[in-house]
């Protein structure tokens, strides 16, 4: 609460608001977004659905989505992948997928739950375009997914 208070002061000594911060930070840096999805498939065949899927990726992954050319694949039950302090991070099944536009987007299966889990992440110049081209993403991937499970 306190923090909250020293930003509204803030902004009220710029003769701004909160929100009108936060436009300026987007205009000088950009508009940037995550979403979580999420695909449930229950029961046996769904765990055996999802074991599929996971695999696939790991296989074929995507070349191009949405129109946009995948520029790196980093597949984390590969292994080889470090942290910024240099410990090697350990082995997970998890995609990450970069696309030539400055898309991303990561894919796992959940540990706990039956279900597979995709991370979307976009950047632009406002919020409306950014959360549009994560719709258009996300539609891709589900539509790839249904197809890789046929």
């Amino acid at each position: 609460a306190v923090m909250f208070a020293e930003l509204a002061a803030y902004a009220m000594s710029e003769g701004t608001t909160i929100a009108g911060l936060r436009d300026r930070i987007w205009s000088e840096y950009g508009v940037h977004l995550e979403e979580g999805k999420s695909l449930v498939m229950e029961g046996g065949e769904g765990a055996r659905k999802i074991a599929a899927l996971v695999k696939s990726y790991s296989v074929d992954p995507p070349a191009i989505v949405d129109g946009s050319d995948a520029i790196a694949v980093r597949d984390y039950a590969r292994g080889g992948f470090y942290d910024q302090e240099g410990d090697e991070l350990p082995e997970t099944s998890m995609l990450f997928v970069d696309l030539a536009d400055g898309r991303r987007f990561a894919v796992r299966p959940s540990g706990t739950e039956p279900k597979i889990k995709y991370y979307l992440f976009g950047k632009g110049e406002n919020k409306d375009g950014v959360q549009k081209s994560l719709d258009a993403l996300w539609g891709a991937l589900e539509e790839d997914a249904y197809q890789r499970m046929e």
